[in-house]
């Protein structure tokens, strides 16, 4: 969600985490379509998968069609960023649907 939640926040999200971390955060849980398949994972519905799939296309094409190395505000200039975010924004709130678990070990029942 953390990766999701950096897409969706547009330019601001690549300020935050830089050009590098902008796509590689997303990466560590569904690969670029050159390094295979997104894997089965039974917590994902079907809506949420096609909603993250589509996210995933955007991104591998902004990736694509930018330079390996670039500055924050090189990848902004690009207008990729702009154009991801609404494709994040629906995939959040797809997957913010069912809710959210809390991160907070304090929240899990004893």
């Amino acid at each position: 969600m953390e990766a999701i939640e950096t897409l969706a926040e547009g330019d601001d999200g690549v300020r935050s985490a830089g050009p590098i971390e902008y796509f590689e955060t997303f990466y560590d849980w569904i690969p670029h379509r050159d390094d295979g398949e997104m894997r089965p994972n039974t917590a994902v519905t079907d809506r949420e998968r096609a909603a993250l799939l589509e996210l995933s296309r955007m991104l591998d094409d902004a990736c694509d069609a930018t330079p390996r190395h670039m500055t924050i505000e090189d990848l902004i200039a690009t207008g990729w960023p702009t154009r991801i975010q609404p494709f994040a924004i629906t995939a959040r709130d797809v997957m913010n649907e069912r809710g959210r678990l809390s991160e907070n070990d304090d929240a899990l029942p004893e």
